[in-house]
């Protein structure tokens, strides 16, 4: 059983304006401070002028196009979100491919030394590690924008990685999952016959408590050892 995908995150209001968004056509003067990114130049203040001036009149800078991108990725990460670059192609904006590459080169600047991405079925994913820590951002992906099985399989080897640990398989049943018991099984099931998930495997504690954890990052010895610490032995020897 899969899934349904959440929509990607989206520009945050302070950015884009509700009563706009529904048009078909991409509106010029919202999209100023992205396009056109062959007049304005990424990294470059759209307002440079060589002219000389006798007196000089003080103007508030305007930020650069990937600068209003950095914004716009704080913004979500501060809501607790992952800003899908492929949003950008859509009204009002309606970037072209050539644009968010640059936008995406630009990003890498240590001027943005904050903003970390994430990929998964070709797509990008933008975050701040300033306001979204990078275990909560994987979370954010596997559980708000891919199907179950993957989901699932991306969190064991992120935690046979990371800590590394055999994943409980009751806590998919939590925060940020909360999937079903029949959910899990059925998923499960199907991961055994699928070649992109023949890593996952399955190990009891000796009360019969299941947990998960991949073979490719963790030998069936360590997670079998692992498992019967966490689920028994280490209640029985505090």
């Amino acid at each position: 059983m899969m899934i349904e995908q959440n929509a990607s995150a989206s520009i945050p209001q302070d950015i884009a304006d509700d009563s706009d968004i529904a048009s078909e056509q991409p509106d010029i003067s919202r999209r100023r401070w992205l396009l056109p990114l062959s007049e304005t130049g990424v990294g470059r203040n759209a307002n440079t002028s060589t002219d000389i001036v006798e007196e000089p009149v003080a103007e508030v800078a305007e930020l650069s196009a990937e600068q209003h991108l950095a914004n716009a990725i704080r913004q979500c990460s501060k809501d607790g979100e992952l800003l899908a670059i492929s949003t950008l192609y859509d009204a009002p904006y309606s970037l072209t491919e050539e644009d968010i590459v640059q936008l995406k080169t630009a990003l890498k600047s240590d001027e943005f030394i904050d903003i970390a991405h994430l990929s998964l079925n070709d797509e990008d994913y933008f975050y701040s590690d300033e306001f979204m820590s990078d275990n909560f951002a994987q979370l954010q992906l596997l559980n708000r924008h891919a199907d179950i099985c993957t989901a699932i399989a991306g969190v064991v080897r992120f935690e046979c990685e990371t800590y590394p640990r055999p994943l409980k398989q009751s806590m998919l049943m939590s925060e940020p999952f909360h999937y079903t018991a029949s959910e899990i099984e059925d998923a499960l099931t199907l991961m055994k016959t699928h070649p992109d998930f023949q890593d996952i495997q399955q190990v009891l504690a000796s009360n019969d408590a299941p947990y998960l954890f991949s073979n490719t990052l963790m030998s069936y010895g360590k997670a079998r050892g692992l498992t019967e610490w966490i689920e028994v032995e280490q209640h029985e020897n505090p």
